[in-house]
């Protein structure tokens, strides 16, 4: 999304390109694309592949857990370093926003009662800014909890992607709520974090207003397909 539709044509370029990046460096490093853990990474990998690490090894979970948000944060800094002023990318649940006006941003978390009440919003105070979703529930990512919905914030795409991963996988049980919460607090620019677990909802940190959620269509503007896969 972006005020500046003519930048829809770059905003592809760029993701090809970073997500070329991405392919030839599995290319010459397989391990890159498999593994759960945290891996070191040499000095002259392309930035996209770095920032991916920097954030696997904060969360402690694989680099592939932060690829979706690390590419939008590139497309929306590129199409405002091209003139956009609004610039929102959004991948299975991996928003990198900027904007100069407000725009709302819902919260579905499957089948719970609270899933579609909740949205919060964006605008030139708060953003830029990274919203990254994991669930056990919805979408094709990997998780090894059960939790229903865990979002986090952070200025810093690839620490908010690898962080809402690693939420996602600690939470089992509605118990397992506020001691996740005070684990990712305490990581290095996360925010905030919401979690939810059937109908019990735990918030930490900075995030932006939270308001009711007026739109009865969300469940048709969930993601339905890929952008991309690797």
């Amino acid at each position: 999304m972006t005020d500046n539709q003519p930048l829809i044509s770059k905003a592809y370029d760029e993701l090809v390109k970073q997500r070329t990046l991405i392919e030839q460096y599995i290319e010459k490093n397989k391990f890159f694309q498999t593994t759960l853990e945290p891996i070191k990474i040499e000095k002259n990998a392309p930035e996209i592949v770095k920032l991916m690490a920097q954030g696997a090894k904060l969360a402690n979970v694989g680099p592939m857990a932060a690829v979706a948000g690390t590419i939008a944060e590139f497309i929306c800094k590129d199409m405002v370093k091209k003139g956009a002023n609004v610039a929102i990318v959004e991948n299975g649940g991996d928003i990198f926003a900027i904007t100069n006006t407000t725009i709302k941003v819902g919260l579905f978390s499957g089948n719970n009662k609270l899933s579609g009440k909740l949205a919060f919003e964006l605008n030139k105070d708060n953003t830029p800014l990274s919203i990254c979703s994991s669930s056990s529930l919805l979408g094709h990512s990997l998780s090894f909890g059960k939790c229903d919905l865990a979002t986090v914030f952070s200025k810093k795409s690839y620490v908010a992607d690898a962080v809402a991963t690693a939420v996602g996988n600690k939470v089992k049980k509605e118990s397992d709520i506020p001691k996740t919460l005070h684990w990712a607090i305490n990581l290095k620019d996360v925010g905030g974090v919401i979690i939810i677990k059937n109908d019990k909802i735990g918030i930490i940190g900075d995030i932006p207003r939270l308001i009711k959620s007026e739109d009865e269509n969300i469940k048709n503007k969930i993601t339905k397909e890929d952008f991309y896969k690797l």
